[in-house]
């Protein structure tokens, strides 16, 4: 069964250090399928974090360590992964883990995805996540709470001003103190958005982008940055995390079965 609502897609991904049985929450994940075959698709600098130990998600064994192909951009030496302007990464998860993922998350199909040419030719669109700030243990049982940014997505102007190609990259206007609730137009606090890096950039339909329908926005990208004090939220574009797959297929993704 595929999710209808983007939230039902989503997934908090937690690290575990060598020789430590500490979770921490450090960023989402999208449950999603392409021809047929299920990942889990994050930002890199949330899989920078395998160097030093486990990523973990919830299942119905329990919170457990991601298994499958791992692929993601890797830099040169002399570049910072806080300057990666793609910072894209993904799981090819194996036939068993898949399964006991879809026990609690559900997988987006083929036809919630999207693939744009520019995003200069999108209009409202909304970042879901999972916070850090909504992370809690207590009596040794984790658990997190879901939100979801909407915002304007960027003119040229904006992309030039960063550098940033509106081809490869997705800018959306999202500023802290100008939030709003699209049911009743009331200014509100949100949540901010460490920890929702490797979430999904979901685009509404033209007319459609103060709707509550959450079966209507389609996949376009992946976020992983946040400039607060600009407001903007920044992803890359869905065909590059295609692209890379395809390379992985190349690869037989490692013979993970």
């Amino acid at each position: 069964m595929y999710a209808t609502d983007p939230d039902e897609s989503i997934v908090p991904i937690f690290s575990k250090a060598k020789y430590t049985d500490t979770l921490h929450q450090i960023g989402t994940g999208i449950f999603c399928e392409f021809e047929g075959i299920l990942f889990l698709i994050t930002a890199a600098h949330v899989t920078d974090n395998l160097e030093n130990g486990e990523l973990l998600v919830p299942t119905n064994i329990g919170i457990a360590a991601i298994e499958g192909y791992v692929a993601y951009i890797d830099l040169p030496p002399e570049i910072r992964r806080q300057d990666d302007e793609v910072d894209i990464a993904y799981f090819r998860i194996s036939t068993r883990f898949a399964r006991n993922l879809a026990a609690v998350f559900k997988p987006l199909s083929n036809s919630r995805s999207m693939l744009i040419g520019t995003a200069l030719d999108l209009e409202i669109c909304s970042i879901c996540g999972f916070p850090v700030s909504r992370a809690k243990k207590k009596q040794g049982r984790y658990t997190s709470e879901s939100a979801a940014y909407r915002g304007v997505a960027a003119r040229e102007e904006t992309y030039e001003k960063l550098g940033l190609s509106p081809e490869l990259n997705i800018i959306i206007h999202f500023h802290k103190k100008f939030t709003v609730r699209p049911a009743d137009g009331q200014k509100t606090n949100p949540i901010g958005p460490r920890g929702v890096s490797g979430g999904g950039i979901f685009s509404w339909p033209e007319g459609q982008g103060l709707s509550n329908d959450w079966s209507l926005p389609k996949l376009v990208g992946i976020f992983h940055t946040y400039k607060e004090s600009d407001g903007l939220m920044i992803g890359t574009n869905l065909l590059s995390i295609i692209s890379a797959i395809q390379l992985g297929k190349i690869k037989n993704f490692g013979d993970v079965d």
